[in-house]
């Protein structure tokens, strides 16, 4: 069976096998100099506790969207290309979710998948968009959380 990372398929996967494939994806799809680029700072940029967490948080979301940014070319050639492209965008959106930016405690998983599935019927062309993107999903689950919880 294919794994097609919608929510059905991710509550049944091991975490550390999500966490693998996640981070595969990522560093095939974002190069080494750029990585390190990405998490380079400034000295001004970590001189205290929160502009350090800020500059890493800033630099996981351009990371993510990247790699999202790069997915649709890499599966270009490939025989499911759209499929596999959808496939793939969704483990890097579960990754941003649970890993980057550690949201499973604010936003259920099933929430989560239902703005995946909203993303993916117009997806971002470039790396910029996709950050805007992201950017717009964090956004909406504070709003989401807000709710929630007020």
């Amino acid at each position: 069976m294919l794994r097609d990372y919608t929510f059905d398929c991710l509550v049944t996967m091991p975490r550390h096998e999500l966490e693998e494939f996640g981070a595969r994806m990522i560093s095939k799809m974002v190069p080494e100099d750029v990585m390190s680029e990405l998490f380079t700072f400034e000295h001004e940029e970590v001189d205290s506790e929160q502009r350090m967490v800020s500059a890493q948080l800033d630099a996981k979301l351009r990371m993510t969207g990247i790699a999202l940014s790069e997915i649709q070319q890499a599966f270009d050639d490939s025989e499911h290309a759209k499929q596999n492209s959808v496939r793939m965008t969704r483990l890097v959106l579960w990754h941003f979710y649970a890993i980057s930016f550690n949201l499973e405690e604010a936003i259920s998983l099933e929430i989560h998948c239902e703005q995946v599935e909203k993303i993916l019927r117009n997806t971002p062309q470039d790396a910029l968009g996709w950050v805007t993107t992201l950017t717009e999903l964090l956004h909406t689950y504070a709003r989401i959380n807000a709710e929630q919880n007020g």
